[in-house]
């Protein structure tokens, strides 16, 4: 998931490509560095552009939530996402 990919808007779908699976797993911080949980899936458009991160949160994860691509800054090499 690259930076320039955050900016884009569409519909969102569900699919099984490569887009939706690259994020997955990683860790997600808030803005001042606390661990609020993980990426399970991230959603992409028709155009196969990211568009929400779901995370898991709460106790032992089981609460999740959409969050939109805008809002979080992508860190591949340590696998985090860190939210705006």
């Amino acid at each position: 998931m690259s930076d320039a990919a955050l900016d884009n808007k569409s519909n969102v779908s569900t699919t099984s490509s490569a887009a939706s699976k690259r994020g997955a797993g990683y860790e997600v911080y808030d803005p001042l560095g606390q661990k609020i949980g993980s990426a399970e899936e991230v959603l992409v458009n028709r155009k196969e552009e990211p568009e929400y991160v779901r995370v898991r949160i709460g106790f032992f994860g089981q609460k999740s939530v959409l969050i939109p691509v805008q809002f979080a800054e992508v860190d591949d090499e340590r696998r985090i996402l860190v939210l705006k």
